[in-house]
């Protein structure tokens, strides 16, 4: 079992979980790490579905925390509650400070500040929930974004690392793994979402393409 990271030899465990598939990858995670000290995230977005499952089997019961907005689709909510039934998840709701989100809905700040609304209704009411944990668990995937491309499944950020089993995932091996253990697609993405975040910055699109569309922005600012 591994007790701290400030000496984690960050290569070396690339080296070792690239040999593995995902789901080896998470197993051995487990195995390595105390579950304690292992955060996982989901936004039950449309790739959420893979990390989904494969948690589910690798550490069933494990927390899974959720960003919730304020601002989600209706859609993407009855997708977490149809997966947690399907899947038997331990779901954890992160809501932001309601101060925050009542002056973001008022002034309608996406419309103006796509990043301070980012920062106050996702990544900081997130923050805490890193201070006491040593691996954060998402679901990215290098086909994603030109940021995502770069990734490897270990990456030190700050005071906790980041491991991203899915991230060599190919959009065939997805499609594969939600049909092979009988896992429901977002329904979103059967209507042409490719990526799914707030209602107010999505729009249909290949890819990313449909998030913050018509700007340079395509990344909330939870994962750099």
């Amino acid at each position: 079992m591994i007790e701290t990271i400030s000496n984690i030899d960050i290569k070396g465990l690339n080296k070792e979980y690239q040999a593995l598939n995902p789901i080896q990858r998470l197993r051995k995670l487990f195995e390595d790490f105390d579950h304690k000290d292992i955060l996982v995230t989901s936004s039950f977005g449309t790739t959420s579905g893979i990390l989904m499952g494969m948690v589910s089997k690798a550490a069933p019961g494990h927390p899974i925390h959720f960003i919730d907005t304020t601002f989600c689709f209706k859609k993407t909510i009855e997708y977490k509650k149809r997966l947690t039934e399907v899947l038997g998840l331990n779901i954890v709701h992160i809501l932001p400070d309601v101060i925050d989100n009542q002056t973001t809905r008022s002034t309608k700040m996406w419309e103006y500040d796509t990043d301070q609304c980012c920062h106050l209704n996702k990544v900081k009411p997130f923050e805490p929930y890193k201070l006491d944990k040593k691996i954060w668990v998402s679901g990215l995937l290098m086909n994603q974004t030109p940021f995502r491309e770069n990734l490897n499944i270990f990456e030190r950020r700050g005071s906790i690392i980041k491991m991203h089993p899915n991230i060599d995932t190919s959009a065939l091996q997805f499609d594969m793994f939600l049909a092979d253990n009988n896992i429901p697609p977002h329904p979103l993405k059967l209507e042409g979402f490719g990526s799914v975040g707030c209602t107010h910055c999505t729009s249909k699109g290949d890819g990313r393409s449909g998030r913050w569309a018509d700007s340079d922005k395509d990344e909330c600012g939870i994962h750099l």
